[in-house]
């Protein structure tokens, strides 16, 4: 195994012991420079072996392959963002950066699994430090307690799918090749319970109310990274394990439809911008299991590229959210004037929204238009259609705050922005731009991930 590998581990586990030493003595900014260091060269090593093509375990335990690469260099960069959120939003950034980084172990072993035992694993090592992220604040006891009951009934349904699927197949290890209907009724519960995590219609019931009773920083956390977390483990599951099973993945595409509707016409109705966004992120789940539910390589790939585009564009749209969150304004009305206020918000905020809409030369359009083709060269032409059908409806609520954003209002003041929520919504608008005008090395790496995936 590549020693670069072994590396990366050791400044994983390197990352939660950093942070509880700072937090003991107490060094806020030490903290910080430490996190953000260390996940700065977590990222340069995970991008250097993409970039090598490196294949391999450790200790059987964990995979280095592009599938867990893919999903590291996305864990990495949007935590390195939201750490730099925390830091400007939160008065407790110390016991978020510890709960934070033991999150992001459990994100990194569910990318790198190489059995269902460690996909459980890491899913309860990031749902738990999330649990009490949002504990941080007293005004969010609710949105904590509705996330601990979901997570509790899920891990349950989880479990009792490991078991079917070891009693069918005798293995927890990844990939399985068995046919049995105990193997087909752990594949519902796995979609059951795999869909709380991935924030799937109808097993997110309680995740807008969770999303909207956070704090906006750790929302955007939750939708940009755990959520990511979700799809990871969902799409691992679904290819190495039920690839034979066509009957489930026409499950999928029904949940997609569902998902797609679902977040799109209520997120109509909201007026309180966070959860819209809420509402929005569960649209996306949905055009993201149009690639899952063609399962070709294609597919797997606009799936991967919708996941990587979403996480920056969901975490720049809630860098705003939390500045004017901390302002007091949380309404679409509130947002009357913005561009007056700060133009730099205003055309982040449009950027953003009109990305996820489609917006031509962006990630979002390409990662939809990815998503489309493969619905239509898998005969999922319908899907495709329900797709466009869904952008269109989605047009209405994002332009509603971006007119409001560019409606003049006479008693605006010019708002300064700090400028670590600067370099957030730059980083965020670089990589919305330039990825959307040059994908084809985003698109080559999604591809690569998606075959090995498939090739297993």
């Amino acid at each position: 195994m590549d020693f670069l590998s072994y590396l990366i581990v050791f400044a994983i586990i390197l990352l939660p012991l950093c942070s509880f030493i700072t937090r003991v003595l107490k060094k806020r900014s030490l903290q910080l420079s430490i996190t953000l260091l260390l996940l700065s060269a977590i990222l340069v090593m995970f991008i250097s072996l993409g970039m090598s093509g490196a294949k391999g375990t450790i200790f059987n335990v964990i995979s280095i392959n592009p599938f867990s690469i893919f999903f590291g260099i996305v864990f990495t960069a949007g935590f390195l963002l939201i750490n730099i959120m925390a830091s400007e939003f939160s008065d407790k950034y110390e016991n978020f950066s510890l709960l934070a980084s033991f999150a992001l172990a459990g994100m990194y072993l569910v990318a790198a699994s190489n059995s269902l035992i460690t996909i459980f694993l890491g899913i309860e090592f990031t749902t738990l430090p999330s649990i009490f992220i949002i504990l941080l604040s007293k005004r969010s006891i609710e949105a904590a307690a509705k996330l601990f009951i979901m997570a509790a009934i899920a891990i349950a349904v989880l479990s009792f799918a490991i078991v079917l699927s070891y009693g069918a197949t005798n293995t927890f290890s990844l990939p399985q090749h068995s046919t049995s209907y105990f193997l087909l009724f752990a594949g519902i519960l796995f979609i059951a319970s795999l869909g709380f995590e991935a924030s799937i219609f109808p097993f997110n019931v309680l995740m807008p109310d969770v999303y909207s009773g956070s704090p906006a920083f750790i929302t955007g956390m939750l939708g940009g990274l755990n959520k990511k977390m979700g799809f990871a483990a969902f799409i691992q599951v679904m290819i190495l394990i039920f690839i034979s099973y066509h009957e489930l993945f026409y499950v999928v595409a029904i949940l997609s439809i569902l998902t797609m509707f679902y977040g799109n016409l209520v997120a109509i109705m909201q007026k309180n911008v966070k959860r819209m966004l809420a509402y929005s992120s569960i649209s996306q789940s949905g055009y993201i299991l149009i690639g899952i539910a063609a399962f070709g390589s294609g597919g797997i790939a606009a799936a991967l590229f919708q996941i990587f585009a979403h996480t920056f564009l969901f975490i720049g749209l809630l860098g705003i959210v939390a500045w004017m969150e901390s302002k007091g304004r949380t309404t679409v009305d509130n947002y009357i004037g913005l561009n007056s206020e700060n133009r730099l918000a205003a055309f982040s905020m449009s950027l953003f929204m009109l990305s996820l809409v489609g917006l031509p030369f962006t990630t979002g359009f390409v990662g939809k238009f990815l998503l489309f083709l493969s619905a239509v060269n898998g005969n999922l032409i319908l899907l495709a259609i329900l797709g466009i059908i869904n952008s269109i409806i989605s047009v209405y609520y994002y332009v509603r705050v971006i007119i409001a954003a560019y409606t003049k209002r006479y008693d605006t003041r010019p708002l300064r922005m700090s400028r670590q929520l600067s370099v957030i919504l730059i980083s965020c608008i670089a990589i919305t731009i330039i990825l959307g005008v040059y994908p084809s090395p985003l698109i080559a790496f999604a591809k690569s991930a998606g075959a090995y995936i498939l090739a297993l």
